[in-house]
């Protein structure tokens, strides 16, 4: 059911030309490693110019976004639309550059700037047409000469996702064996009552599920972050768990009560009834397997609100001491018709999110972080571009985190769909015709714990569920 990514090393590529193309442009957000590749290029012969505009008759591109300067999330807003303009023009070639070390692992964004792979993943399935590629160059400022002859020989390899390091050996991701089931496993990495557990979107969905089988093999303290502020249940209305029946019901106390009902006004009730109560029953179930959990309000894209409300955990509950970074939402659609408020809300909840929640927390240690990740980020997946991007930054900052608490348990589950959650009948349907089971909340649930609890502390990326594709051939050694 899950296998671990993999840092493999190549020592067998094609050594090639850097391009088949003669009209090529780079984009100007890293204009020295701009200038210089363009010099390096033009040695052989090439026509290139640098420009964040190229004109009708370029055939290829080299994106520099997430080598320049601005916030996290801008920087990836900017690849894809340089991207997708490209692709409007006809352009024939992508290659988009990313500086996580030259390995996926590191480099100095410390993998804020890193889901480029996950953007040429998901792009080369909307664009079939067009060839696309991502290179992780590690850029060395001493030496920008270097660096371009560098990019060149990761260029030559053909390889549509490699690394090159400063030492100039070549890195592809790759998915390793199936991880061996552990039904008994015992804990490694055990927790203690002193412990807290910080848990964004941990009161609803799939993460609540994992935190409520978590429950069962832990002493620990658990604060629940989740964007609703809790409703009451509607008067004189059964409990019920179907939205279909509650919008009936709302809708007949309304006429009942001599209003006219207002559709958007049912809908809007209607789910803060139900999100009230899945908070409510998960607080139960967590207080019924016998630990202390309390439930906060708070957007997590919102810095300060996260500020004062980890200050508050401090207070009631104790230093925080784990992390599990489970919230999420979609907006898809495709590259094309992406815009930038549905970016944003993707990217935000995701990356901006953990961003606040890891400045909250400040250098305090963690001995377990968990951080919900999604396949869609290793394979890319029509319409999911930004879902995709935000979800592989997780992945490149939990190896970054893996440095920087190198005994503590990181894991960046990168999730198949689930039976349960974002999941609805129409993606069910979805997946089901691509022959992709769906995660049951049990199996998934069962498998969160246990690799937090008694998995291997050196594997931090992990693929959970059936494969989208032939895995080998999707992956970075291509």
């Amino acid at each position: 059911m899950a296998r671990e990514v993999v840092l493999c090393e190549q020592h067998s590529y094609s050594r090639g030309q850097p391009s088949a193309f003669t009209r090529i442009a780079i984009t100007g957000q890293h204009p020295v490693l701009a200038a210089s590749v363009a010099t390096a290029l033009g040695v052989g012969g090439l026509d290139v110019q640098i420009t964040d505009k190229p004109d009708a008759v370029t055939e290829e591109l080299v994106v520099t976004a997430a080598l320049g300067n601005g916030n996290d999330r801008d920087v990836h807003w900017l690849a894809l639309s340089q991207a997708r303009e490209f692709h409007r023009s006809g352009g024939q070639s992508l290659i988009l550059l990313q500086d996580t070390g030259g390995n996926f692992h590191e480099g100095p964004s410390q993998g804020w700037r890193g889901g480029m792979a996950a953007l040429t993943r998901t792009a080369a399935l909307e664009w079939p047409e067009m060839q696309i590629r991502c290179i992780d160059i590690a850029v060395d400022p001493a030496d920008v000469s270097g660096t371009a002859q560098r990019l060149l020989t990761a260029l030559a390899t053909g390889l549509p996702l490699v690394g090159i390091d400063l030492s100039g050996r070549v890195y592809a991701l790759q998915v390793g064996k199936a991880l061996s089931p552990s039904a008994n496993a015992v804990a490694t990495t055990p927790t203690a009552p002193s412990d807290v557990w910080l848990v964004s979107g941990g009161a609803r969905g799939v993460t609540a599920a994992c935190i409520e089988a978590l429950a069962q093999r832990s002493t620990a303290r658990f604060a629940l972050l989740g964007r609703s502020v809790p409703a009451e249940w509607p008067e004189n209305i059964e409990k019920t768990s179907d939205i279909k029946v509650l919008r009936r019901q709302l809708a007949l106390n309304a006429v009942a009560s001599g209003e006219r009902p207002v559709p958007s006004d049912i809908e809007r009730s209607a789910r803060h009834a139900l999100a009230g109560q899945e908070i409510r029953e998960a607080l139960e179930r967590l207080k019924a397997a016998g630990v202390s959990a309390r439930y906060y309000p708070c957007d997590i894209a919102n810095r300060q609100q996260v500020h004062d409300v980890v200050a508050l955990i401090h207070s009631e509950l104790g230093q925080v001491t784990a992390l599990v970074h489970g919230a999420g939402v979609l907006a898809d659609s495709l590259i094309v018709d992406k815009t930038k408020a549905q970016f944003d809300r993707v990217f935000d909840t995701k990356v901006v999110g953990l961003q606040n929640l890891l400045i909250a927390l400040g250098d305090a240690p963690l001995s377990h972080a968990a951080l919900f990740s999604s396949a869609a980020a290793f394979y890319g997946n029509t319409g999911q571009s930004d879902y995709a991007m935000a979800n592989e930054v997780l992945n490149r900052v939990a190896q970054s985190l893996k440095k920087r608490f190198p005994k503590a348990t990181v894991k960046s589950f990168n999730w198949g769909p689930w039976d349960s959650g974002m999941v609805d009948q129409t993606l069910a349907r979805y997946f089901e015709e691509r022959g992709i089971g769906l995660i049951s909340l049990q199996a998934g649930a069962a498998l969160f714990v246990d690799e937090m609890l008694a998995g291997d502390r050196h594997g931090v990326e992990l693929l959970v569920g059936d494969a989208w594709v032939d895995d080998v051939a999707n992956s970075s050694a291509g």
